[in-house]
């Protein structure tokens, strides 16, 4: 940059210290220490001081404002806060026994349900249950009407009938009740806890009661609903 010298009548050039003057640096008590190229560089890639200060003020009140608003904010939250949840309660004994209890009694009424569900006069027989079997896989396409005949009517009622005969709907079959895995079920589950312990508390009353049912000889399938239940 370049000035016009009114005392000589020409153009010069800045010196370093009106450099300085000009990016708003103290230059009273500034002293030169290097040569005028090098003070030249060091002048012009320095930021103007008081532009610099002005934008740290704008971003000052920014940051500012954007504190006093989230603390407006957590103010108006705080106001409408209604307290901590509740904490949950840990499962105790009585309270796993009890959800077991009424779990046995609800699949117990559906079971009852289901069994009055069917008037008497549409008992399902297993020619009944052949014949709707067929009629199933008739319209689904998936067997061709000329496969079906009276022959394989008689083979399907047959094989329901020696699978399926006497079962009550929606009651799992005796056959299929494995006691003696239910009764290992219930000594392993007793086994893995001491008594004393905080799960033992919580296991031994649950499986104590259906072991001594067990050994009393009792087959029913409440009690091993109840167990599936407890052991799951």
């Amino acid at each position: 940059m370049k000035i016009f010298d009114t005392k000589r009548l020409r153009v010069r050039k800045l010196t370093p210290k009106e450099y300085g003057i000009l990016q708003a640096f103290p230059m009273d008590d500034w002293k030169q220490v290097v040569s005028d190229s090098q003070a030249y560089k060091q002048f012009g890639n320095a930021v103007t001081t008081t532009v610099f200060t002005a934008i740290a003020e704008e971003i000052a009140k920014s940051i500012y404002a954007a504190e006093e608003s989230e603390e407006q904010n957590m103010e108006a939250e705080n106001k409408n806060f209604t307290g901590m949840n509740e904490p949950e309660e840990k499962p105790t004994a009585e309270s796993i026994l009890a959800a077991a209890e009424a779990e046995a009694k609800v699949a117990a009424e559906r079971e009852e349900t289901t069994k009055t569900a069917i008037p008497a006069e549409e008992t399902i027989t297993p020619n009944s249950l052949a014949n709707g079997m067929l009629q199933f896989l008739l319209d689904s396409g998936i067997v061709a009407s000329t496969c079906v005949t009276d022959e394989t009517e008689k083979m399907f009622a047959k094989h329901i009938k020696e699978e399926l005969d006497g079962i009550t709907i929606g009651e799992t079959p005796e056959i299929l009740r494995d006691w003696e895995a239910a009764q290992n079920a219930v000594n392993d589950m007793l086994s893995k806890y001491a008594p004393g312990g905080y799960m033992g508390k919580i296991i031994y009353p649950l499986l104590t009661p259906l072991k001594e049912r067990l050994e009393a000889g009792e087959r029913t399938p409440d009690l091993y609903n109840a167990i599936v239940e407890a052991t799951r």
